[in-house]
């Protein structure tokens, strides 16, 4: 999967990271590429912004990118 640039809030490109995720689903093991990026941990509450914690992120395009990478490690596992 190629990485992308992001910008982070403070308008600085930064790359995509990526991490190799295992889930088991109805006893199946899935194992997919996950991108995500990191921004600051938000208060859902009050708004305010932590800059000393990071926490993931998704895009709109990395989320639909995660679960193309779902529904192909699902489908390589019912060839099988």
């Amino acid at each position: 999967m190629e990485t992308k640039k992001i910008l982070t809030r403070e308008n600085i490109p930064t790359d995509e990271l990526q991490n190799i995720v295992e889930k088991v689903y109805k006893g199946i093991k899935l194992q997919y590429n996950e991108v995500y990026y990191l921004d600051y941990v938000v208060d859902e509450n009050t708004g305010l912004i932590n800059k000393n914690v990071k926490e993931k992120h998704y895009t709109k395009t990395q989320m639909d990118r995660n679960i193309k990478e779902i529904k192909q490690s699902f489908d390589k596992l019912n060839v099988s």
